[in-house]
């Protein structure tokens, strides 16, 4: 996969995970423009956005991540936000969400996946249509956001479903596998009366994709 020069900031405590980040994102050509690890660091990043892609850790000394986001991220921003956080608590996932965040990654993360992460919220259309058309702060959506990181890793789970993909997002988030399934139905129910419809009957396609049909269009 050849990524595009795409300016990433990051904001994390850990000097170690920052430097492994920053090393990793350079190697794949993206360009890290500027490294902090405390909250009243990154404000000063903030003011500067020099970035298309902020990497930002919700547990910072000073300022945390959430107050960041709360009062230094503008909501009419160009850029986009990841958030990490060690704790998978629902509130502080839908608080992110709710404040602005664009995507939650749990603590402890793969390099290669932020990569990807990065690389399809900068470049590829599945995150402009989830994010125009379904609600962040629902379980569903996030849990597809997973599917997709997956799938990215692994193109055949998209045909086990039932037996691998949702096994595997249901042990990230420590829910069980119909949870998942139904989630995402919701979500998908709810993005369908948002305009979805209309997306999806522009594409010649008259019926609600189910979980599968949706997946192979944000992955083709």
């Amino acid at each position: 996969m050849k990524f595009m020069a795409i300016r990433v900031a990051i904001i994390e405590d850990s000097h170690e995970l920052a430097t492994a980040i920053d090393r990793y994102l350079s190697q794949q050509g993206m360009i890290v423009t500027e490294v902090a690890n405390d909250g009243q660091a990154g404000q000063a990043v903030i003011q500067r956005s020099q970035f298309d892609v902020l990497l930002l850790d919700l547990i910072l000394p000073n300022i945390d991540g959430l107050t960041l986001l709360k009062n230094d991220i503008p909501s009419n921003r160009s850029y986009k936000v990841i958030c990490f956080s060690a704790f998978g608590k629902e509130s502080i996932l839908t608080e992110a969400l709710t404040l602005g965040g664009d995507y939650f990654l749990l603590k402890p993360v793969k390099l290669d996946v932020i990569a990807q992460t990065i690389y399809r919220m900068a470049e590829q259309k599945e995150f402009n249509l989830l994010r125009d058309y379904f609600t962040q702060r629902l379980k569903g959506t996030q849990y597809i956001y997973e599917a997709l990181a997956i799938l990215e890793r692994d193109p055949s789970k998209i045909n086990h479903l039932t037996g691998e993909l949702y096994p595997e997002i249901a042990d990230k988030f420590n829910v069980n596998k119909a949870t998942i399934e139904r989630a995402i139905r919701h979500s998908v129910e709810k993005a369908w009366n948002q305009g979805l419809e209309q997306h999806w009957h522009a594409e010649g396609k008259m019926v609600r994709p189910t979980t599968g049909e949706l997946l192979e269009y944000l992955t083709r």
